[in-house]
């Protein structure tokens, strides 16, 4: 380590030497100090301490944070070297902690959690750094060269340097972690201003960039013929339609875009393949910014033949095919797609032959269908799976559950997987360094042949949704343990299809009779509801039903009998666009931006709309304890991984604080709730409390610095603009934040008669603080915000 510094900053032969002498020096003053090492404190450590106890109630206010794991594993590292040994016996064999490298304060504080003695951590960035603009220095590149693991936010946070610093210190990047892309990230929220009367401030709200209606989505639609195997493409920003762009060798049984709305995949069963298309429209990161790149459509040249491929499941990171005659599960994920394009080679895994199933999990694991043990002697009879199982990417069994009679329907959220069954749902959910499995049979009064056969579910969204076409649409509970009946089913009206929206916040249920539903996929409320515009009869087999995507502000629904596509408004499901495609439209997908940019249009470029150049995507996610608890899984796989002897160690630890992170929210809801929902309006430094706010119903109404980043800073008449709004809504604190400029804010704080608030954001506060941990920074926050606008 010594001698990678000393490389680093420059110093020559004699310099090494001379650090080669002291290291020897050192060497022997720590073998005459013999046990006394054992009371030093290791940097970028803490020292041990007892958790304090849980409250009684999740409702009570959590007990001050830990300030180390709440579990420990055996670190042969910190052992005595005078622990005696019986003869004979092998004295357990040094080996040194895993060292952690972290950005921000607040992730070295949950990988100290997380790892205990096992890990030694090293953050970068000290408390009140800004994530932003940190400069590191030989120190920190010695670190990242010599680390085993290092974890960034991600999301452009730390673009200005991190890159740079990787680069230098020559890091393997399969070692660098972004937890923000593994937490299913939200768009940003665009707008600097809003008002509630619609006046013209300069920089008003809108929903990404698009029109009233959503008609300048800019992206594709993919539409997959339901008889034959052709598929068209349509172009949304310029209306046109590819008819039959694309032979897929039989009509396609799925298609679905990947998590970022950049790839589709096709599945044709009935020719033994499957297809992978990169839409062609995304953002190109160049730098310090990103480009908006745009091309044709293209089909990637990666060999997916295989024994008729069946079900495809597109999830957060990784998406799955499963080969109905093999047993083969094709694993796609989406970066190594981005990165290799048509050199990816995606691995492959065999489960046995079954009309099977694969749903991705958190931590690169997965719960794959289990196969009946009578197929092979009757492979018709018995094809339908019996179970389900956790397996990683080596095909080790984590973990198996039996119980699931007629097996079909699946979806996950992460952390829990759900299968549809005669009698109703098998459950698997993860508990900290194990799985758990139980089924959740039907309401009492449902028929004796209830049966689930599709399932629906969202990452980060707690239930699920199920269809069975005699019983109708459920919500299911697995925490609770119990399913409701949304929508009944009868002989004359029926839910035959649904969908979800690409950000999960809406449910999307076609009935019988050619009505689209709408509904909120949080509390089901019945959002809107549209019929006359499909051609009916609706239901003239399966391959002829509607299907659903969504882009944001839009709705998209194929009309296979009349032979179009059509396009909704997203707030009332009215018809604003259609296109004629030939054949029978039926499968249908989006592939573009989930979210529109803007910039230098001259130049294709993607301009700083958003600060920070983040891109589309909020990389602040740790506002969201929801979301840290993912965050938090995904530390402990890594170290798993790395360190696989105490890998029920790191688990156990992430459970563990996951619960103190459930708490936290709990409390927090509780908080807010004395917080009047008309006074939940938020005028922030820069855009960092989105995750916040939407978790706990708060709504940022103004930004004072909307180009945070740029060397241009807000206008003149921006300023007046926040003024207005201050004013118009009688606000009563303006919140600063502990690692962006005040100065802006104080000015708007002054014309207004606003309290300047100041929260902690991209940092952790210094020791004694009360906010130098993760919990206690959260804590301090929602007082603060709680406290001056109850």
């Amino acid at each position: 380590m010594l001698l990678i510094l000393c490389r680093t900053i420059g110093f020559g032969r004699l310099a090494q030497a001379l650090v080669l002498g002291l290291v020897v020096l050192c060497g022997v003053f720590l073998v005459a100090c013999g046990d006394d090492q054992d009371t030093q404190a290791t940097e970028g450590t803490q020292p041990t301490a007892t958790s304090a106890s849980a409250p009684e109630s999740a409702q009570s206010t959590p007990q001050a944070p830990r300030t180390t794991a709440p579990l420990t594993g055996t670190n042969p590292a910190t052992a005595s070297s005078q622990e005696a040994t019986t003869p004979g016996e092998t004295a357990t064999p040094f080996k040194p902690p895993v060292q952690v490298v972290t950005t921000t304060n607040f992730l070295a504080d949950w990988a100290r959690l997380i790892g205990g003695d096992r890990v030694e951590v090293f953050g970068m960035i000290p408390a009140g750094g800004d994530p932003h603009s940190f400069m590191p220095g030989a120190r920190d590149i010695a670190r990242v060269a010599d680390a085993d693991l290092v974890l960034t936010v991600g999301l452009q946070l730390e673009a200005g340097w991190l890159e740079e610093l990787v680069h230098n210190a020559s890091a393997d990047e399969s070692k660098i972690v972004a937890l923000a892309d593994r937490v299913d990230p939200l768009e940003f929220a665009t707008a600097e201003l809003h008002d509630d009367h619609g006046d013209d401030h300069g920089e008003m709200m809108e929903d990404e960039g698009h029109g009233e209606h959503g008609e300048e989505v800019l992206g594709r639609l993919l539409i997959g013929d339901g008889e034959t195997g052709m598929m068209s493409v349509i172009d949304l920003e310029h209306g046109d339609v590819e008819q039959d762009a694309f032979d897929l060798g039989s009509r396609a049984g799925r298609i679905y875009a990947t998590k970022s709305g950049r790839f589709a995949i096709a599945v044709s069963s009935d020719a033994n393949t499957a297809h992978i298309f990169d839409g062609g429209v995304y953002l190109e990161a160049h730098g310090d910014h990103f480009d908006l790149a745009e091309h044709e459509v293209e089909r990637l040249n990666i060999d997916l033949s295989g024994d008729r491929p069946s079900h495809l499941y597109a999830g957060s990171e990784w998406a799955t095919i499963y080969y109905d005659g093999s047993g083969d599960v094709v694993f796609l994920e989406e970066h190594e797609l981005e990165e290799e394009g048509s050199a990816y080679v995606p691995p492959k895994l065999n489960f046995g032959a079954q009309h099977g199933a694969a749903v991705p999990l958190e931590g690169d694991l997965f719960a794959i269908s289990l196969q009946h043990p009578d197929y092979e002697s009757a492979p018709e009879d018995y094809r339908l799976p019996i179970g389900a199982q956790i397996s990683d990417l080596d095909g080790n069994i984590i973990h198996s559950a039996e119980g699931c009679e007629g097996l079909h329907g699946d979806a996950g959220n992460g952390h829990v997987a759900v299968f549809g069954c005669v009698g109703g749902v098998l459950v698997l959910e993860e508990h900290g360094d194990h799985f758990d499995d139980y089924f959740i049979g039907p309401p009492a009064s449902s028929p004796e042949d209830f049966r689930i056969t599709s399932v629906w579910g969202y990452p980060g969204l707690q239930h699920f949704f199920g269809l069975g076409s005699a019983v109708g649409l459920y919500i299911i509970e697995p925490e609770d343990g119990f399913m409701e009946q949304v929508i009944p089913a009868s002989e004359e009206l029926k839910p035959i299809n649904v969908a979800m929206s690409h950000d999960g916040e809406a449910l999307f249920v076609v009935m019988s009779d050619g009505e689209l539903r709408m509904y909120d996929a949080h509390d089901l409320d019945l959002l809107a509801s549209a019929d006359d515009f499909l051609t009916e009869p609706v239901e003239a087999g399966f391959w002829a039903r509607p299907h659903v995507a969504t882009a944001p502000g839009a709705v998209f629904i194929t009309n296979s009998l009349g032979g179009e596509v059509l396009q909704l408004d997203d707030h009332d499901l009215e018809v604003v666009g259609h296109w004629d495609v030939d054949g029978n439209p039926t499968k249908i997908a989006f592939v573009g931006i989930y979210g529109e940019p803007e910039g230098d249009e001259e130049h294709g470029g993607r301009g700083d709309h958003h600060g920070h150049d983040h891109g589309s995507l909020d990389p602040h996610f740790w506002f969201d304890p929801v979301r840290v608890k993912t965050a938090v899984t995904v530390i402990a796989a890594r170290l798993s991984a790395i360190d696989p002897e105490n890998r029920s160690v790191y688990l156990q630890n992430a459970a563990e604080y996951g619960r103190e992170l459930d708490e936290l929210h709990a409390w927090t809801q509780e908080q807010v709730s004395a917080v009047a929902p008309e006074n939940r309006l938020l005028v922030t430094s820069h855009d960092s409390l989105s995750y916040f706010a939407g978790l706990y119903g708060f709504e940022v109404i103004g930004l004072v610095i909307p180009s945070l980043g740029t060397e241009v800073e807000p206008s003149a008449e921006h300023i007046a603009a926040v003024v207005d709004v201050v004013r118009e809504h009688d606000i009563p604190a303006v919140f600063g934040e502990t690692t962006v400029s005040e100065r802006l804010a104080q000015a708007v704080a002054r014309e207004t008669g606003a309290e300047l608030v100041q929260l902690y954001s991209g940092s952790m506060g210094a020791e004694g603080s009360g906010a130098d941990t993760y919990l206690g920074m959260v804590r301090t926050n929602v007082e603060r915000i709680v406290g001056a606008l109850k």
